[in-house]
């Protein structure tokens, strides 16, 4: 009998904010797929050690090359789903953790559907959003009443359109552009009405409540939120 892939949400950082369900499955599961990037950092597998001793179980090393190279990309997930897939035919269940929730810009979900496209059984597990835990962490809210709320990749270059429109916003994963951001909110006189998170919940967490502070080489994880009235009204 074919194993199940979970693709499990742990959450932007804080071991605290782990579902229950991501707990158990990781404790229950067969293996865990972790995934790796260009550096030795392992960022999700530090932050799940603090409730579940992974060295204590079988771990899978999934590469994730942070690359805009399609090919590679590509190359990559195959590579990832195919070492899953091997596992899954042994019958184990795996457990594929990432950062925050796999529905929301997560590397694992190309690994994922590739799983599903296969013919296997595939699970997604959500987790916290660092959109959540930012807006949390900012002590304000996402959206409230009727608010509408657009949550946009930090360095997607038609940001400034989305900008101008109604409701709140997202900028996620800032870092490369945040130059750029302030700028356009500077000119927009929205500075007031945004703030940043770097690094949520991780070691080296930085909050700041005015983007003038913001050091233009903030951490690949930063999340800014715009929103279209002052945070203190």
């Amino acid at each position: 009998m074919r194993g199940k892939l979970y693709s499990v949400g742990i959450g932007p950082g804080d071991p605290e904010l782990m579902t229950l369900k991501a707990v158990r499955l990781l404790k229950e599961c067969d293996v865990v797929a972790l995934p790796k990037g260009d550096t030795d950092v392992m960022t999700a597998k530090e932050i799940v050690n603090h409730v579940v001793d992974l060295d204590a179980k079988p771990q899978l090393i999934v590469y994730m090359p942070m690359t805009k190279d399609m090919a590679a990309m590509d190359k990559a997930h195959r590579e990832g789903a195919d070492a899953i897939e091997k596992l899954l035919d042994e019958g184990k269940n795996v457990v594929f953790i990432t950062l925050g929730c796999p529905t929301v810009y997560a590397t694992c979900i190309y690994v994922h559907k590739l799983v599903l496209k296969d013919g296997y059984d595939a699970e997604l597990v959500a987790g916290v959003t660092s959109i959540c835990a930012v807006a949390a962490k900012l002590n304000t809210s996402l959206c409230e009443r009727a608010e509408p709320l657009i949550v946009l990749p930090g360095s997607y270059k038609q940001s400034a359109a989305f900008l101008d429109g109604p409701g709140n916003k997202v900028l996620m994963k800032s870092a490369s552009e945040i130059g750029r951001v302030v700028d356009e909110l500077r000119e927009r006189k929205l500075i007031k009405n945004s703030g940043m998170v770097e690094r949520c919940g991780l070691p080296g967490e930085k909050i700041y409540r005015n983007l003038e502070e913001v050091d233009p080489k903030s951490s690949y994880f930063s999340v800014i939120l715009v929103k279209e009235k002052e945070f203190d009204e």
